[in-house]
């Protein structure tokens, strides 16, 4: 088992996912220094985080002094994503986004104190760069046991695909929980191996999720409950507390199966996955929700190409940083009202005037997610926050551009077990 206080350094902080992933991975660790060159996410890093230091600077300006200042056990490191990404130039190591990355490797050999855990975050597309080439090189160098990934939220019974690269490393003598392989592992480890038996699926009980990462929930509480709180702490239960919180199921009363992945079609199944009430913001009014309805001039050129969720579905498309700025490709929309559309998307078609079509698709009550339902499929916390001067898209920016804190927290509560 990991030491009972880690000191942790986390490169390219942002908005903070992975410092509230340390938080709720059942291990004791302190931040001793984030660090972001972001001036919009360190703003939103430090109102929740306001105890920590964080530095605003250039990761390619950090020296080995400065690094080994910092007596780091683990480094948390979640790189900028475009050299790798589908829609960017995939230029890997010549792309200047990735000297900051490329640097920390450097620097990584050179330190007197070398971390003993490491847990990195990226696109898919960065498993075939050279820059990944050099990552397991310098792995290989500084004497580290590791281990790759390619995981969804929907393997963990989160409604959202967000397919994402994870590599986790320990520095030798130290060994994982579970058998490595040298192939890339595109289902979570069986933690099964551990007497906590971890899953993400409903209570076979009662049909709440009796999952466990590190908050304290307090039971008496839970029932007065707003949706959305009610949701992130279901998501984020104490490992102190191991019984489900309406019918005290212990974990070994929940079920074993973990939904996985077809690797040759990369379709998931989604048995076992909560759906998107359980994520939404509920006693609002409807002003409330009006800014994130859909505007005409969406609905008029883009309806067909938009992807449609509602209420009850078990599935969303990923969310990226253009979400409520560019209509295909960016995330799903939300059907509030209770109507099968099949027939109104056939009319549609059969229409040529703009307003006709928009005043028929207004029947729908399309709208987005709003910035906290996005935040809620990303598992952060209900405490998580961000600052009031921050504009709708600022927020979508961020998130998108962040990661989920519940699949790192699950990974970090594996990294950190011991055999």
């Amino acid at each position: 088992m990991a030491d009972e206080s880690l000191r942790v350094v986390e490169f390219y902080s942002g908005i903070g996912g992975m410092h509230f992933a340390l938080k709720g991975c059942g291990f004791a660790g302190e931040v001793n220094a984030a660090l972001e060159i972001n001036t919009t996410a360190n703003q939103v890093y430090q109102l929740n985080f306001a105890d920590t230091k964080l530095l605003q600077k250039n990761i390619e300006g950090i020296t080995v002094k400065e690094l080994d200042r910092l007596s780091a056990d683990v480094f948390l490191m979640s790189p900028p994503c475009q050299p790798f990404t589908r829609v960017g130039l995939q230029g890997a190591s010549s792309d200047p986004r990735s000297r900051s990355f490329l640097h920390i490797l450097e620097l990584l050999p050179q330190l007197s104190k070398v971390p003993d855990y490491i847990l990195m975050e990226n696109v898919k597309g960065f498993e075939t760069s050279d820059t990944r080439e050099y990552f397991l090189e310098t792995l290989n160098t500084c004497g580290y046991n590791y281990q790759e990934f390619l995981l969804s939220p929907v393997q963990f019974g989160i409604p959202n695909s967000r397919l994402r690269y994870y590599l986790l490393a320990k520095r030798k003598p130290l060994r994982f929980c579970f058998p490595t392989r040298n192939e890339i592992m595109e289902s979570f480890p069986d933690m099964y191996l551990h007497a906590e038996n971890r899953c993400h699926c409903q209570c076979s009980g009662c049909g709440n999720d009796p999952m466990s990462t590190g908050y304290e929930v307090d039971v008496d509480d839970h029932e007065q409950s707003s949706a959305t709180e009610c949701t992130v702490e279901l998501n984020q239960r104490s490992h102190h507390n191991p019984a489900c919180s309406k019918c005290f199921r212990t974990r070994n009363e929940r079920c074993s199966e973990v939904p996985a992945m077809d690797s040759s079609s990369q379709v998931y199944e989604l048995k076992n996955c909560r759906r998107i009430c359980d994520y939404l913001e509920n006693g609002k009014d409807d002003n409330y929700f009006e800014e994130f309805l859909l505007p005409e001039k969406v609905l008029c050129k883009f309806a067909l190409l938009l992807d449609i969720v509602n209420p009850q579905s078990e599935r969303s498309c990923c969310f990226t940083k253009a979400y409520g700025h560019y209509a295909e490709g960016t995330g799903s929309v939300l059907k509030m009202a209770n109507i099968d559309d099949s027939d109104i998307f056939r009319r549609y078609q059969d229409l040529a005037d703009d307003k006709q079509k928009a005043e028929l698709l207004s029947i729908l009550k399309l709208r987005y997610f709003t910035p906290r339902e996005v935040a809620n499929l990303h598992g952060f916390p209900f405490e998580f926050r961000f600052p009031s001067s921050l504009s709708i898209k600022q927020q979508y920016r961020l998130l998108g551009n962040s990661l989920n804190v519940l699949v790192v927290s699950e990974l970090l509560n594996c990294l950190f077990h011991a055999p």
